[in-house]
């Protein structure tokens, strides 16, 4: 688990409890904590001189920034209600953004999609990345933490957060703890990523405490969701695969490995209406909704195999009048 981070704001003791009520209540993602670590970076830099969550700072906070995608924006509303309502709930004079404040739908976003041949250039950049004194792992790290986020579908968070003891490397099985929802769950590898865990385990001489990273930071914790970002763009832009505001970002992979398996089984011939819950479950998803979306997007980018796919899937993706909406 994460330690709490150093904090500096005016308001830090009550993020730092607010952090500690969160992990009480079983949320172990590390999201958390940057989310909270990076408001109170604003709040010590804010002219706005506070030690309370006033109706200013959190309109202050959550003000729309250039170049910002509307679900990042969103999220930081998120962030501030719910630290907002947890005060209150405190008996804490606090304000709380309205519900609405900001909400987009939920499925209705179009996630940005490698082609295959972009994801063979990507881990290639990936693989020539430079040994750095002061990350002296990071050429080893890298590459198998995103080819894991790849070809397993995962969160960063989920892949950062592994520890040894969540890499079974007999089995080939991840364990996942406490990822989104707060769901744990077991993820099975394929045989050529559970041999390259393998060659990395050896590499980064992997053994004894399995309570230690399995991807360590220099520091010998986690990776810091912003640090990975910041190589994945780097190695994005060695690959020369352009960037817009749409993406691609790092969760890019895990929609990448989701359509291309959607696009492998129907070329295939697969029944989908039956592989489409195994999808789900596997990716972690809350519902079925989350895995329909990833099967429209198919259909919709490669209309060359919708036929193949759409055969017992009417009930996801039906016919309409053209007066219909």
């Amino acid at each position: 688990m994460n330690k709490i981070p150093v904090l500096t704001s005016p308001l830090r003791n009550l993020l730092e409890q607010y952090i500690e009520y969160k992990r009480m209540c079983g949320y172990k993602s590390p999201t958390i904590t940057e989310d909270i670590r990076q408001f109170d970076v604003f709040v010590t830099k804010s002219p706005i001189a506070t030690n309370q969550l006033t109706k200013e700072l959190s309109l202050s906070y959550i003000t729309h920034r250039p170049g910002e995608k509307k679900s990042t924006q969103a999220h930081r509303v998120s962030t501030l209600r719910c630290l907002g309502k947890y005060l209150v709930r405190c008996g804490i004079d606090a304000y709380v953004l309205p519900n609405g404040s900001l909400s987009i739908a939920r499925y209705d976003f179009v996630p940005c999609v490698f082609s295959t041949d972009e994801i063979a250039r990507f881990m290639r950049a990936v693989d020539s990345l430079p040994h750095r004194a002061n990350s002296p792992n990071r050429h080893i790290i890298m590459p198998m933490m995103f080819r894991l986020i790849y070809s397993c579908g995962l969160r960063l968070s989920e892949a950062s957060g592994l520890l040894l003891e969540d890499v079974d490397l007999q089995t080939g099985v991840l364990f996942i703890r406490g990822a989104k929802f707060n769901k744990d769950r077991y993820v099975p590898m394929s045989q050529s990523i559970l041999q390259r865990c393998r060659v990395y385990s050896i590499q980064m001489n992997k053994a004894g405490n399995g309570k230690t990273p399995f991807f360590p930071s220099p520091s010998g914790g986690f990776y810091r969701n912003s640090s990975v970002g910041e190589i994945f763009h780097q190695c994005r832009a060695m690959a020369g695969i352009p960037h817009t505001d749409d993406g691609p970002t790092i969760h890019s992979l895990r929609h990448s490995w989701a359509v291309h398996n959607l696009m492998r089984w129907g070329a295939e011939n697969r029944d989908v209406n039956v592989l489409l819950p195994y999808l789900s479950a596997y990716m972690g998803h809350e519902n079925l909704l989350g895995s329909e979306r990833y099967l429209r997007m198919t259909m919709e980018m490669f209309p060359e195999i919708k036929s193949k796919i759409s055969t017992g899937c009417a009930w996801i993706m039906p016919e309409v009048d053209c007066n219909e909406d």
